[in-house]
């Protein structure tokens, strides 16, 4: 497993479209860390971690949910998918190599966008902010981070199911849209991204969470459902005789 993980690191890492993930995931960073400095807008460690917080919990569900898909597409685009067949692995071994390879190339850029965030925002608001409530915001972004992560095997179905590029796109911005709206109800248990940031949020937040224990079981659940349906999917299409 460990060799075909490196192997899909070195697919990953001749894709251009690398370079936009790290633009995208950057973007909220860059933008409010200029406004912080460069315009006459007044701000405090709060608003500052939730503006970027905020628009980062926006764009990183869509950029997972487009870039795995069009990770997994690739191989029928290139029509490389015979060269699977020929490979002397489980096939379902290189679907999950697929899914861990994209896992922690998000998971660094991720981890290394939130190290240079909070760095930034203890050094222009030490004398505000404790190291324990630093600690806090570090674990609410991580955890949103994590969770969010989860979604790959979604996209990898998808493309699987529809070997279509564009219908990936249109679900992955739709997911914004469906989060936002689901957002502030109890009903945003049903869907992800919606969950998952109400569930990080509390970590710094509890007002912004889900304040029943019913409400956060319920929604682990359905996470942990459509994460295993997903699998579920993607292991009975390596089983076909035909998978690609």
């Amino acid at each position: 497993m460990n060799l075909l993980v490196r192997n899909e690191f070195m697919k990953l890492k001749r894709l251009k479209s690398v370079y936009l993930v790290l633009l995208f995931g950057f973007f909220p960073y860059i933008v409010n860390t200029m406004g912080l400095f460069f315009m006459d807008i007044e701000f405090d460690w709060e608003k500052y971690y939730m503006f970027v917080y905020n628009q980062y919990a926006v764009l990183l569900p869509t950029v997972i949910f487009i870039f795995s898909g069009f990770y997994f597409n690739i191989e029928f685009k290139n029509k490389t998918v015979l060269n699977w067949m020929a490979y002397p692995y489980n096939k379902f071994q290189l679907i999950i190599s697929k899914i861990l390879a994209i896992y922690f190339l998000l998971f660094g850029i991720s981890f290394v966008n939130h190290i240079i965030h909070l760095t930034t925002l203890w050094l222009v608001f030490k004398n505000d902010i404790l190291f324990s409530e630093l600690l806090t915001l570090f674990l609410t972004s991580m955890i949103f981070t994590v969770l969010s992560l989860l979604i790959i095997p979604i996209a990898g179905l998808v493309a699987f199911m529809t070997k279509n590029i564009v219908v990936v796109m249109i679900l992955g911005v739709a997911s914004f849209f469906i989060m936002t709206v689901l957002l502030g109800a109890d009903l945003s248990i049903i869907f992800p991204f919606s969950y998952i940031y109400r569930i990080s949020i509390q970590t710094y937040i509890s007002s912004m969470g889900y304040s029943e224990i019913g409400l956060q079981t319920g929604g682990a659940v359905i996470l942990a459902a459509y994460v295993s349906i997903s699998l579920l999917g993607l292991y009975l299409y390596s089983k076909k005789v035909r998978v690609f």
